[in-house]
């Protein structure tokens, strides 16, 4: 019986790391992330588009707005500092926005505004859209990978520290 619970617990112990562990791991593999070019920020690409044609980057944001085409769907997306699980921040930080290019079908319904998105993408170039009342020079990346995190609830604060008075009435 005393081994039985030595095991039990070592397989516990065992599956509780490694569910730290994968929460904590990347979303993009390992292998797409060999392809990327760490050297490029997204101001370096704002600034010149063409000069990263065919460059590997890793950006997220949150979603604008998809459109789909015959055999595409483009996803324009709010860029956002990524934090270390390559997740986009919750901040109001934003050095501008992004198009990204899927050759497949992406329904808006699923990725829809609001949500976050990560992408390792091949730069295209830029696309000149208008944006409001101007014109705003998009770096487009062709998708090679993507994650579409989870909507997120408001579940308000993890803890609640409270001062009150209490009682008990009978």
């Amino acid at each position: 019986m005393f081994q039985g619970r030595k095991m039990k617990k070592l397989v516990w112990s065992i599956l509780s790391v490694a569910g730290i562990l994968s929460a904590c791991a990347p979303v993009i593999s390992k292998q797409g992330l060999r392809a990327l070019d760490p050297e490029i920020t997204f101001q370096n690409l704002l600034q010149d588009p063409d000069r990263y044609r065919g460059k590997v980057v890793l950006f997220g944001g949150q979603i604008v707005s998809t459109i789909v085409k015959e055999g595409e769907t483009w996803v324009e997306v709010l860029q956002k500092p990524l934090d270390s699980q390559q997740k986009a921040e919750d901040m109001d930080v934003s050095y501008g926005r992004f198009l990204v290019r899927f050759t497949d079908f992406r329904d808006p319904a699923i990725y829809s505004a609001g949500r976050k998105i990560t992408v390792l993408g091949e730069v295209q170039g830029k696309k000149v859209l208008p944006l409001k009342e101007m014109d705003y020079s998009y770096p487009m990346l062709i998708a090679r990978e993507s994650h579409l995190w989870k909507p997120e609830t408001n579940r308000g604060p993890l803890f609640h520290f409270g001062i009150g008075v209490g009682g008990v009435f009978r």
